[in-house]
């Protein structure tokens, strides 16, 4: 047998050396999907050489044999194979993993490249299960993962704000600037902003627009009147509101106008006809007709659960925005008279009639919403959900009329019970409510449903009411909220020949946005452009470690560590936006990615993103969403 030194001084001897940069030595290198063809790399069969590997071994064991032998070995099958394994590693039988479902389950399952189609899943369990009560988890739908954390904290913190106070996503009367109070001028019957000394100044230049940011001061009843010292500026102890654009129409230019206003300048929208008399249609701002347009319609927030026996089930929430307003769960929200139409408060001449009846009394306390699916479609190729779908919203309801059963009602005919004053404190969350008068139970204390065209919006306390419209009535905008869902149906292309409502995924597609704050929303958003990196992103987030979720993700980092990524392109301008928005966003107040707050420096627009140098502290910084500019006064 030759030395070491004899083999390294064979002049037979041929060393290959080893091109590193394709060593197969690190995973993170390994070429993938390589247009050469001399490194079209593919898994190799091991078995030759660790049979080389045993026979170099037993050699080295029994250096002496005689000749004419040889290794060999019997068949054996892959169980007696995997017993030996076991009993090697001192495991007696194996453990049994779960197997992931197979890949034909996995590609029956409905969807697209933004995700599975969750609410087509749930009802295809409930088919399979026959019953289904659990709670709404959409970990790969991106719309929920956004929103789903802030509106949970949201409707948490919801009932302890006042029922005066407008809430993000609402639409509301307002003006930029408001000199002294707003009265009724008794000579006109025109309700003027009236001076200090005593002057009318005219009517305040009202426009209709979206409330995308709330106060974060504690609101008070004088708010209401007046504008009242603050411990922070304007762009924080206001609320910031944008001017609606036409949900119908392709320009959405109008959201540029927007200004933080304090409490007084705003009023509910549903009341628009106080505020507007006698205005002519001409020279009223075209905002308002946007704002028209929507009050036939409603979109639901925050969907929590999902529960029903096949095939009916129903998708319990949170929210619902009607019309312009947004009602929560424990909210007191006003009924109007059953069967009222608009046309019944008109005369011949189509103005308003002075003796109405029956007047406005009965109120309830939300206690649940939900969207009810009527037989339910499971076939996962089919685009229908169910043959019906109805939101419901039920509670307990209360009048302020004591001949209540007079009058034809959708609600249990059982005997009126009045309340007493501690009951009334226990049934409404608002303070106060003891002011309007005397409550009376309705249907023996059951729970009530009705649908959103009984509802005409919140109640407020009745400090702010009467603050508000000078008195203590709750029909203050009963005729202004009817004609209002009338002419909407005329004019909303969007609501099917003989419905009455339009019904909105989101209230970004109700209102027809394409920017809330600034930032691109809706179809406009830039995880629109591109879903299945979003949906690599979720998976990342959701633990994935494939190589190919982190490509597609383009986070500019790999497994193994950073690395340099692909600057993000420049920001979309409104001439970009094309559609109204068709895409599902399940709640409002959840933005698209962070933008940039449009104050860099000017002699940036030509430099390269990827040239910027910014500090971990910088990128981690909060946008600054609030800011004290009114914005530019377009005119399209």
């Amino acid at each position: 047998m030759a030395s070491e030194s004899e083999t390294n001084d064979d002049p037979n001897r041929v060393v290959i050396a080893l091109d590193h940069s394709r060593s197969d030595g690190n995973k993170a290198v390994w070429p993938m999907n390589n247009s050469d063809p001399r490194w079209d790399y593919r898994l190799r069969d091991d078995e030759s050489w660790r049979i080389g590997l045993a026979e170099m071994w037993v050699k080295k064991q029994m250096p002496i044999q005689e000749e004419g032998k040889m290794l060999m070995a019997l068949c054996r099958t892959k169980a007696e194979m995997e017993a030996d394994r076991l009993k090697a590693l001192g495991v007696e039988q194996p453990v049994k993993s779960p197997r992931p479902p197979p890949r034909e389950m996995i590609q029956e399952l409905p969807g697209d490249v933004n995700g599975p189609d969750y609410w087509k899943i749930h009802v295809m369990d409930l088919k399979k299960k026959g019953t289904v009560d659990e709670e709404i988890d959409h970990p790969f739908n991106l719309d929920w993962v956004l929103t789903h954390d802030y509106l949970k904290d949201y409707f948490v913190r919801l009932p302890l704000q006042p029922a005066f106070v407008p809430r993000i996503g609402e639409v509301v009367l307002f003006t930029y600037s408001l000199e002294g109070r707003l009265e009724t001028n008794t000579e006109t019957n025109v309700v003027e902003m009236r001076a200090e000394d005593g002057r009318w100044l005219g009517m305040p230049e009202w426009r209709a627009g979206v409330v995308t940011q709330v106060s974060e001061e504690e609101s008070s009843f004088l708010d209401i009147v007046q504008e009242t010292t603050k411990q922070q500026p304007i762009s924080y102890s206001g609320f910031r509101v944008e001017t609606l654009p036409d949900p119908l129409a392709d320009d959405k230019s109008y959201s540029l106008h927007y200004k933080y206003v304090p409490l007084k300048c705003i009023k509910p929208f549903g009341s628009f006809e106080r505020w507007l008399w006698p205005t002519p249609r001409e020279k009223l701002h075209p905002s308002i007709e946007n704002a028209m347009t929507t009050m036939a319609s409603y979109s639901l927030l925050h969907k929590v659960r999902f529960k029903g026996t096949w095939p009916n089930a129903r998708i319990g929430c949170k929210g619902i925005y009607i019309g312009p307003e947004l009602l929560a769960v424990a909210d007191t929200v006003r009924l109007k008279p059953f069967g009222l139409k608009a046309e019944d408060m008109e005369s011949s001449q189509g103005e308003l009639k002075s003796d109405l009846e029956p007047p406005l009394n009965d109120v309830m306390v939300i206690e649940a919403i939900w969207l009810e699916l009527g037989d339910c479609d499971a076939d996962p190729h089919s685009e229908q959900l169910a043959r019906s779908m109805v939101p419901f919203i039920a509670g307990k309801v209360y009048t302020r009329d004591p001949h209540r059963l007079n009058r034809v009602m959708p609600f249990d005919p059982a005997p009126l019970e009045k309340l007493t004053p501690k009951e009334v404190d226990d049934a409404f969350q608002q303070v106060g409510m003891r002011v309007y008068g005397r409550w009376y139970r309705v249907a023996a204390g059951k729970t009530c449903v009705v649908t959103p065209g009984m509802i005409l919006g919140r109640c407020y306390e009745p400090e702010a009411t009467q603050l508000h419209f000078g008195t203590t009535d709750l029909d203050y905008d009963l005729h202004g909220i009817l004609s209002g869902r009338r002419y909407s149906v005329q004019v909303d292309a969007r609501i099917p020949a003989g419905l009455e409502f339009f019904w909105g995924d989101n209230r970004v597609e109700t209102l027809g946005l394409a920017t809330m704050n600034g930032i691109d929303v809706g179809p406009a958003a830039d995880q629109r452009d591109n879903p299945l990196r979003w949906q690599a992103i979720l998976r990342i987030l959701k633990g994935s470690t494939s190589e190919s979720d982190y490509r597609t993700a383009d986070l500019g980092i790999t497994r193994t560590g950073p690395g340099p990524g692909r600057p993000r392109g420049a920001r979309k301008t409104y001439s970009a936006v094309s559609k109204n928005s068709k895409l599902v966003r399940t709640g409002l107040g959840a933005m698209t990615e962070n933008e940039d707050s449009g104050e860099g420096p000017s002699n940036t627009a030509d430099s390269d993103p990827s040239d910027m140098d910014l500090s971990e502290t910088e990128l981690m910084a909060p946008i600054p969403f609030r800011e004290q500019s009114e914005g530019p006064e377009y005119v399209p």
